[in-house]
């Protein structure tokens, strides 16, 4: 029974280190006007750095999510056929692919009550610290399912380090000062 717990504690916690690692990847490198993906993740990402109710107001279960279950069930098959397909993989995966809902959760003013149970257990994110990452420029607290891992990731300047590391093998930079986001949003007056 311990074993099982602390399998589920550790597949959370590597779910919430690889949902934050995605997050960092697109708040960090990625633009609107990137082929492929510009328009599909860079924008909708960018957009609700804008406005971060948009997720709770647009889309529905299946449209939020779809991405995440196609990646995660395509992520799973490659590893089953290298050899990694087990539990373990399949638990991480699975939490992972949840990433976009328990964050929405976040965004939302009154969760229903088991949602706001589960968050004041401290089982997943906590809108406190969730909204620390909603500060432009948007370049700290990325992931997104506990409220764990964040601080350590941030005491240890993790994502600044992965930064540099990444210029020194690659030669790019984050390119987030370059998105829409970083730049004055001017408020536009509702058409009557």
């Amino acid at each position: 029974m311990l074993k099982a717990i602390g399998t589920i504690v550790v597949c959370w916690w590597a779910a919430d280190f690889l949902t934050g690692f995605f997050h960092w990847l697109e708040d960090t490198y990625c633009l609107e006007n990137m082929p492929l993906i510009g328009g599909f993740i860079c924008e909708p990402n960018i957009d609700h750095h804008i406005d971060p109710q948009l997720m709770v107001r647009v889309g529905n279960f299946f449209s939020r999510n779809y991405f995440q279950w196609l990646l995660s069930g395509t992520l799973f098959l490659l590893a089953w056929l290298i050899g990694f397909g087990n539990i373990y993989t399949f638990l991480t995966l699975l939490f992972a692919s949840m990433g976009n809902e328990v964050h929405r959760w976040n965004h939302i003013a009154r969760p229903g009550p088991l949602v706001a149970f589960i968050k004041e257990t401290g089982l997943i994110q906590a809108h406190r610290q969730h909204s620390m990452h909603h500060k432009p420029p948007h370049d700290s607290y990325y992931c997104v399912l506990s409220s764990q891992l964040n601080p350590v990731l941030e005491r240890i300047s993790f994502w600044r380090g992965l930064e540099k590391v990444v210029e020194i093998l690659t030669g790019i930079k984050p390119k987030r000062d370059d998105r829409r986001d970083a730049k004055p949003v001017k408020k536009q007056k509702n058409a009557a």
